[in-house]
């Protein structure tokens, strides 16, 4: 135990180990992503004002960046309110044979010297990769009923890890870290640059386009309020093309969807060396996380349907069948490697017995992880139709992050009109196609069920413009959400 007390006292957070963690070797500053708002005002409400919540899990696909934003968080705590921080590591208390039961045993009785419900100034605790650690739930959970004063900020590789407990339902708030936005691309890029021009896109802009987007009334609201917007936008994109005047907008769109919209990949330009670290991110996934949750979670088998997947539009069992087992077994596997967040899965657009059929519609979370796959099979060039597959899942990862998952499905119809997406808001849904350079709205307008407007997401055009009750938007447009 008192190799335990030693490895908890070295691991107290100091000025100095925050600014090894929140700079690069330059000693230059990390870019925040936006989501460190929302984590910044949790720790100031529970650490100024005791209000809840006051345990935190930041899940994600491995690579987005979980890490970072914690210490980035932490590096407030620290200046504002509270010195008596301590960062715990999963794998390291794993490979030294401790649970955090254990840890929290000897704060109580070697490091604090009194028990935690005796404490009545804040102690902080960063977790990072608790899933690591057996019984991690109910250990929290006790850390959390007896310390009234703990604030507790986590880190998980997946969801799938961290919905595990029903203990910690009512107690833990999940906050997901998706892939970078664009704008969060474009921003940690001008960090790369050594420019202290940071690129914002004007305040409020991408709730603005959301609600015209999917919450107008008509095609009618919508084309003026896309027209309203058109000029922030086109002064961000001026912006942009004026800061990274050696590549066009298109250029930055296609390394942003294909490269960098994982945040561990920005800083390496070797297109090849990320493409092999995106299938070391898919195997560390595949052969350490999902094991530790489902013994059923054979590795060489999700990795093969990934594979195939990638190469897929909807799921088709009875092919599927052939090489990968029961139909029940596919779709468990599915299911699985959509709660670790490397598959986004949509279900057809219709009532409940519909959205509980057999029809299944993967996108990838990243559109990197489909692209390093393609890698294997094509190589680096890609033809439109591969191509298109990236975009179509950057606008599943879009709209994920944007709305509830109830709220998304894709169109399918039995005079095989089937709109890649449909979205869920006022009285009809917004039906939505994605292409490389789609110049008919047939597949929108010849979808029988009711809808209220469609949108066709087009990667080749520059400006929006409206044509048989659709708007047809460029994909950098989009991008702006």
């Amino acid at each position: 135990m008192i190799e335990l007390k030693k490895h908890i006292e070295k691991n107290k957070v100091s000025r100095s180990r925050l600014n090894a963690e929140i700079r690069d070797a330059n000693m230059k500053t990390y870019p925040k992503r936006n989501i460190f708002v929302k984590l910044r005002q949790y720790a100031n409400d529970f650490l100024t004002e005791k209000r809840e919540p006051r345990l935190i899990a930041i899940s994600g696909l491995r690579g987005v960046g979980k890490t970072t934003i914690m210490w980035q968080t932490a590096e407030i705590i620290f200046k504002k309110h509270s010195q008596n921080i301590y960062f715990l590591n999963g794998n390291d208390l794993k490979s030294l044979g401790y649970d955090l039961y254990t840890v929290f045993n000897i704060f109580e009785n070697d490091i604090l010297k009194k028990p935690f419900y005796e404490l009545n100034e804040p102690i902080v605790f960063l977790i990072d990769e608790i899933h690591d650690l057996e019984n991690w739930d109910k250990d929290l959970k006790i850390l959390y009923d007896k310390c009234k004063q703990a604030f507790i900020l986590c880190t998980g590789s997946s969801a799938l890890l961290l919905h595990r407990s029903a203990d910690l339902a009512s107690r833990m708030t999940l906050v997901k870290l998706f892939p970078f936005r664009f704008t969060e691309f474009i921003l940690s890029s001008t960090w790369l640059l050594n420019t202290n021009n940071q690129l914002f896109p004007k305040t409020g802009l991408g709730n603005r386009l959301k609600q015209a987007l999917f919450f107008s009334q008509d095609i009618t609201q919508l084309k003026r309020e896309i027209n309203i917007l058109s000029t922030d936008i086109s002064t961000y994109f001026d912006q942009v093309k004026q800061t990274f005047s050696n590549n066009t907008l298109s250029y930055l769109v296609d390394e942003y969807i294909s490269y960098h919209n994982i945040a561990r990949f920005l800083e390496i330009k070797n297109k090849e060396i990320i493409n092999e670290r995106v299938i070391n991110l898919f195997e560390r996934i595949l052969f350490k996380d999902l094991p530790i949750f489902d013994q059923q979670a054979n590795s060489e088998i999700l990795f093969r349907l990934l594979l195939r997947l990638a190469l897929s539009d909807e799921v088709n069992f009875q092919a599927l069948s052939r090489d990968f087992g029961k139909q029940n077994d596919i779709e468990h596997f599915i299911d699985l490697l959509d709660k670790a967040e490397i598959l986004n899965v949509f279900l057809p657009f219709g009532g409940v017995k519909t959205k509980t059929g057999k029809n299944l519609k993967p996108f990838f979370m990243s559109p990197s992880l489909r692209r390093a796959l393609y890698t294997r099979i094509y190589g680096n060039d890609l033809n439109d139709n591969l191509r298109a597959k990236l975009y179509e899942d950057i606008v599943a990862m879009y709209l994920r992050r944007t709305f509830q998952k109830a709220q998304l499905s894709f169109g399918i119809s039995e005079k095989g009109v089937s709109p890649d997406f449909i979205i869920e808001t006022l009285d009809k849904p917004v039906v939505l196609e994605v292409g490389i350079n789609k110049k008919s709205s047939k597949q929108i307008t010849k979808y029988g069920e009711n809808k209220r407007y469609g949108i066709i997401v087009n990667s080749k055009i520059k400006n929006a413009t409206i044509t048989d009750q659709c708007l047809f938007l460029p994909l950098s447009w989009f991008l702006l959400l």
